[in-house]
């Protein structure tokens, strides 16, 4: 493996934002305002899992195209990340959730509150899998009590936030802009439903893998993608007590079949996410080197492409 393949080197193409500055020298907040062209770009929010990590949040992604704002999945900490990237809450359209696993929207309340205390009433849009309206509903709910209270000291009326649920099956599931969204399914046991999503312009596609262990689908639809974002979970380092680790194979994608996946799908940059904190990046991009040559990433937050 020579420099230019080593998998933690963050290149001026790959990656713009990492570590408080940008290989340009531009502080961090200013990632997301800077005109970056009229290319769609992703940030990475949260990279990790539901273990604590100071290092990585829980999931969560930003697109922007044109003037639209994207975010894939609220994990924990992201709705800081995003202020750390000088995106805010307001600022994102809409929100697409992968599937129904609390890391993957542990932040929405936050989320909500925080688009509501900014004074934003326009409608916010959520897309997920079945159970998303549920879900969503049921957090309102829950949130209700503290809106009511602070309803009380605003001097203008304010209403609950009206959020706009769209449950999805496999297929297109908005299109704006110029920008298609479309929904597909991956594998990721015991859930019957969960999506990786494919975002489309005239001049990028970027796909993200949410929760899955290889499937064929997710190679489809990401197949000679401009990026594809993938999960990479290395298996023996799950610490986790009383796991039942025969599931892991059909829930998880390891760095060792993530090479193949994307020997497979053949993108134009790999970017990883969604790892463990005993993971070290240089291990995982060694795994991954083994079996795959093209353009790789080991993902970190607040990461821009």
């Amino acid at each position: 493996m020579g420099p230019a393949d080593a998998p933690c080197r963050l290149s001026h193409a790959a990656g713009r934002c990492a570590a408080g500055r940008d290989v340009a020298g531009f502080p961090l907040a200013d990632c997301w305002r800077r005109p970056g062209g009229k290319a769609m770009q992703v940030s990475l929010l949260g990279t990790g899992l539901p273990y604590p990590n100071p290092r990585r949040r829980g999931p969560g992604y930003a697109l922007r195209a044109g003037a639209v704002n994207f975010a894939v999945d609220c994990g924990s900490g992201v709705v800081h990340r995003m202020v750390e990237l000088g995106l805010m809450p307001n600022e994102i359209d809409h929100l697409f959730i992968t599937h129904l696993h609390s890391d993957h929207y542990i932040d929405l309340g936050h989320f909500i509150v925080s688009r509501w205390i900014m004074g934003d009433d326009r409608p916010w849009h959520i897309y997920g899998p079945v159970g998303v309206r549920t879900m969503v509903g049921q957090l309102l709910e829950l949130l209700r009590p503290d809106l009511e209270l602070r309803m009380k000291i605003r001097t203008v009326r304010r209403k609950m936030p009206d959020i706009r649920v769209h449950e999805l099956t496999e297929g297109p599931a908005l299109e704006i802009d110029g920008v298609k969204v479309t929904a597909f399914d991956v594998a990721h046991y015991p859930l019957d439903q969960a999506f990786g999503y494919l975002f489309e312009t005239r001049d990028r596609r970027i796909v993200l893998s949410g929760d899955t262990s290889p499937c064929e689908n997710l190679i489809r639809h990401a197949h000679r993608a401009d990026i594809l974002i993938h999960e990479c979970v290395q298996y023996e380092k799950w610490t986790s007590p009383h796991i039942d680790r025969s599931h892991t194979p059909h829930a998880h994608t390891s760095p060792e079949r993530l090479a193949l996946v994307a020997r497979d799908a053949e993108p134009g940059l790999l970017v990883t996410t969604h790892m463990l904190p005993d993971s070290e990046p240089r291990e995982l991009g060694e795994i991954i080197r083994r079996d795959y040559a093209g353009r790789l990433v080991i993902g970190e937050d607040l990461m821009t492409f």
